[in-house]
């Protein structure tokens, strides 16, 4: 049995399901990802001021994400961001 803190146990660690490109993956903590994000532009900026590349930073510290797949990674969290932001701010953005 593997033994850790609970907060990285493999049942409390929410994944969501991403289409990357034209492949499915789970990504870990990618609501947390987004949050900090979220936080970190203290939704005074616009949408327009977060890029792919700064979500996929994040979402590396929790995933394996290979350097041959940064670009449509980037494209496709960017997408699942707007939709985070959209419902975070309540419009349709």
């Amino acid at each position: 049995m593997l033994r850790g803190c609970s907060c990285c146990s493999p049942r409390e660690v929410k994944r969501a399901v991403v289409n990357i490109g034209d492949v499915t993956v789970g990504l870990a903590k990618l609501d947390r990802v987004f949050e900090e994000l979220y936080n970190l532009y203290d939704s005074k900026k616009s949408l327009g001021d977060v890029d792919g590349e700064k979500i996929v930073d994040l979402a590396s510290f929790y995933n394996f994400i290979p350097d041959n797949a940064v670009g449509a990674y980037a494209e496709s969290l960017l997408k699942e961001y707007r939709k985070f932001y959209r419902d975070k701010e309540g419009t349709a953005a």
